[in-house]
Formats: C-alpha cells, sequence, structure tokens
C-alpha cells in the first residue's frame, strides 16, 4: 500500500440554493402574470397546511439582505432560478422590469465575490403556457427557448454555470399531468385534449421528450454564442439497493435506470436515445427520436447536476406507483436514520450518494465509461428541521451534511469527478403543496450557518488530502 497526495481542487464549488416560486414572493411586482403555481395555490385544500396564496420569504423585496447571508456563509457560489413569469408576460412577451431584479441581484452577489448557478426551469410555469398545453405540446420548447434568450443576453456576463431544468423527472411525472403514486404538483389538465387518447405514461415520456429536446436547443444557442459557456440539466439522484443486503442488482439498476439514467440516456449516452432496456419496459408509450433529434441531443451537456437526499430500497414486485408497476419494483421500508424526524422523508445514508456516482461513472464496457468525462455536480442536499429540536439548533443538519460533504470527498479521491457540493435550502421556505406556516419573514441565522462556513474554510485551507491507493 502507497499514499498518493490528491489536491484539492481550488475552484471547487461551494454553494447554497434557492428557487424562484419557494423564496421571492412579490407575485404583483414589477409587472409579474400569473403562474401555474400561483392558480394551484388559489385552489382550497391543495396546500397541506392551509397557508395562504400570499405568504412568502418576502426574498424579492429582501435580496440584498439575502446576499449578506449567502456572503456569511463563505460560499463561493450561489444557485438561484428565474421566474419565468417574472421576466416574460404570460411566459411571452419580454419584461425589462422583472428582469432588473435578476441583474440586480447578479451585481449584489458579483460585489460581494459569489458567482453565479442560474437555473432557468424550477418547478413553475407560466400560467398561460400551463394552459396551453405545458410540456406536452412541442411549441413550447420554442418559447422555452426565446425565454432562455432573453436570460442569457441580460445575465451571462454573471453566470458561472446554466441550469436548464431542476429534476426533470420529477416535473414530467408531477409537473404537468397527475399521475398516480406521484406528488400532484400540477393543475388537473386534460391532456388527452392534446395528445389524443393516449395513456398517462405516454403524456409523461412526451413531456420529458420535449424538455429534452428544449434542453439541447438552449445548449446550442449558449454554445453558439460562446462555446466556453457551461450547461448543465438537473435530475433526481434516485439512487436503488437491493432489499437482500443493500447490494446492486438486476432489479435496483432497474429502478435506478428508471428515475436517473432514462433522462440522460439521450443527452450523453453513447447511442444518443432511449436504451433498449427502457423500450422493452415502455413500448410504444416511449416517443422515439428522430436522426436529427439524435443528433441535436448529442453530448449537450458540461455538468451532470444531481439533487440528493436519499437512497431507496427495492424489491422485484409491482408496487403501487405507476412508475413502480411499469419497471417490476416497489419501493420497500428501511431502517436508515430518520435524520429530519419520524414524518420526514429525508434519510442519513451517504453511502447511497457513493454508490449512484460510482453507478454513473462504472465502465460499461471495455472502451469507456458509462458517462464519460462529464462533471459532476451536487446541485442539492439537505435535510428539513427536526421538529424535535428547537429549529435554531439544528445538529441534525450539520449531521447529515457533514456526512454527505465527507461522502463526495471519499468520492472524489477514487478518482470521481464531483466539481461542488450545494446545501439545500439558503432559508426555510415554501415546500410546494406542503406550504409554509411562517409569517415571519425576519432572518434569523441556525446553528448549521457558522458550522458550514467554518466547514468550508476547513476543506479550502486543507487544500491537500491523503489518498490511500492498495
Amino acid at each position: 500500500m502507497k499514499c498518493k497526495t490528491v489536491r484539492m481542487s481550488s475552484n471547487f464549488i461551494w454553494a447554497v440554493a434557492t428557487a424562484a416560486y419557494q423564496i421571492e414572493g412579490g407575485k404583483d411586482t414589477d409587472g409579474r402574470t400569473p403562474s401555474m403555481w400561483d392558480a394551484i395555490r388559489e385552489i382550497p385544500g391543495r396546500i397541506k397546511d392551509g397557508s395562504t396564496k400570499d405568504l412568502s420569504c418576502d426574498g424579492r423585496n429582501k435580496y440584498r439582505e439575502d446576499v449578506q447571508l449567502i456572503k456569511s456563509l463563505g460560499v463561493t457560489h450561489y444557485r438561484f432560478s428565474i421566474d419565468w413569469s417574472r421576466v416574460m408576460k404570460n411566459g411571452k412577451t419580454r419584461n425589462p422590469l422583472g428582469m432588473e431584479y435578476y441583474k440586480d441581484l447578479c451585481r449584489e452577489l458579483k460585489k460581494e465575490g459569489i458567482k453565479c448557478i442560474v437555473t432557468l426551469f424550477h418547478a413553475d410555469l407560466p400560467l398561460d403556457l400551463y394552459n396551453e398545453g405545458s410540456w406536452l405540446t412541442e411549441g413550447i420548447i420554442d418559447r422555452f427557448v426565446e425565454f432562455s434568450r432573453y436570460c442569457y443576453e441580460e445575465l451571462n456576463e454573471y453566470v458561472s454555470i446554466w441550469i436548464t431544468f431542476n429534476e426533470i423527472r420529477m416535473h414530467a411525472w408531477a409537473g404537468v399531468v397527475k399521475v398516480e403514486g406521484e406528488p400532484f404538483h400540477s393543475l388537473d389538465i386534460d391532456y388527452k385534449k392534446f395528445l389524443g387518447n393516449v395513456s398517462v405514461t405516454r403524456a409523461v415520456m412526451v413531456a420529458s421528450r420535449n424538455m429534452l429536446l428544449a434542453h439541447a436547443k438552449v445548449y446550442r444557442l449558449f454554445h453558439e454564442k460562446d462555446d466556453s459557456t457551461r450547461v448543465g440539466i438537473i435530475v433526481g439522484a434516485h439512487s436503488c439497493m437491493d432489499a437482500e443486503g443493500e447490494k446492486i442488482s438486476a432489479v435496483s439498476e432497474r429502478a435506478t435506470k428508471s428515475m436517473v439514467n432514462l433522462y440522460l440516456d439521450p443527452l450523453i449516452h453513447p447511442s444518443n436515445d432511449w436504451t433498449e432496456d427502457m423500450k422493452e419496459y415502455l413500448g410504444t408509450d416511449l416517443p422515439p427520436w428522430s436522426e436529427d433529434e439524435k443528433k441535436l441531443l448529442k453530448n449537450t451537456m458540461d455538468v451532470l447536476c444531481l439533487n440528493y437526499y436519499r437512497p431507496h430500497i427495492v424489491k422485484e414486485r409491482k408496487g403501487p406507483s405507476l412508475v413502480e408497476e411499469l419497471f417490476n419494483f416497489t419501493m420497500v421500508d428501511d431502517d436508515w436514520p430518520k435524520i429530519g424526524g419520524e414524518s420526514s422523508w429525508v434519510r442519513l445514508h451517504p453511502r447511497g450518494l457513493i454508490s449512484l456516482l460510482e453507478g454513473l461513472t462504472k465502465k460499461e464496457k471495455e472502451d469507456g465509461m458509462k458517462y464519460p468525462n462529464v462533471p459532476i455536480l451536487i446541485s442539492e442536499n439537505g435535510v428539513n428541521d427536526d421538529p424535535s429540536l428547537d429549529s435554531l439548533e439544528d445538529t441534525n443538519r450539520i449531521q447529515y451534511i457533514e456526512a454527505h460533504i465527507d461522502g463526495i470527498l471519499e468520492a472524489r479521491r477514487s478518482g470521481i469527478n464531483v466539481i461542488g457540493y450545494t446545501a439545500w435550502s439558503l432559508m426555510d421556505n415554501l415546500e410546494w403543496d406542503d406550504g409554509f406556516q411562517s409569517e415571519e419573514k425576519t432572518r434569523t441565522p441556525k446553528m448549521s450557518v457558522d458550522w458550514y462556513r467554518k466547514k468550508i474554510e476547513k476543506e479550502r485551507r486543507d487544500e491537500t488530502m491523503n489518498k490511500e491507493v492498495k
């Protein structure tokens, strides 16, 4: 056994993240027009805690204060999203007043030496575009391209990484149509009005296809303007393990593929297509790609972004949700620590992230890796407050984040090209259909703020680490 010194890259990304609709408020500010989530929050009973549609973190008005909070964390980057409804009226017409807010935010961040990671689409669609068919219609692709063009023209000088979509699978399955066993994060659109007499699975995969094409078109557009532009896309990092010994097996690999690889393969797999096993399970519900579309999609990813919160234990049996039924697996109970309290869905098991990173980068054939040479950014990772603890003494969050940072460093030591870590979230916020009960706008630092700053300082100071290689 020998020791090898590995340098921790001085440009490793240390970040914190938010999403526009979850923190901004200001729904009638800047000439902003209604979005789908404005409409969802108007429906009685849709928001579980009953919080009103106007309740928010008021981030639109408090952004200068929030930039100082970001600075106090010692992060190098801030990941935030653009509210399409704020910068383009009804999703179609440029709105300079709304764009000026984001330019001001970027200028404030630049002044404090903080770089921007900008997500173009994070779960919230202009209401007019949703009512016109959302991601079920190909017309929305060009709408998204024009929205992205506007953002690029006005903000690119400040942006380190562009992300086209947050969790493309999550939005396709939860944010377009209502699907059995998935979160209900959409209005109840009649997809057959736009697609004819097809299955809900077909509707979901048409939405996925249109988002992937929109991503590829934006990638090509941004690279035509400046080939040094970095563009990525986020997938939810659903790492699955077999119930027998938490190992990788045929069923766990199939489950992971159905929730992760399915949405990456058209972009960076050598085939630039849905893989044959996915075609077998989805059949005619999987819309095909033309040869021109495959060329458009090919290698349209500079950064692979992963949102990770927990792994899943699976068995070979059709489960209750549609995706479990389609891919012949079921998720079963685990005994990992419920780090966010008894009712939380988050689990403390960083090995699940390492396992996924290994699976995504392992050699599939002798001639190369599955997704070769793609830098990986952990674009979200975090845990809710544990109700049994004082909300300001969030020791559970410290334990969770530290374990995952250490896991990422372990992955880096094994040669996996992880370029950064992003903590979710900068502040308590609207948790979609769960709501947001606090009416206070006061920003009060929790124990994890000081801890995260010191952790970053330590890791940036200790740029060399020992790696044991057998």
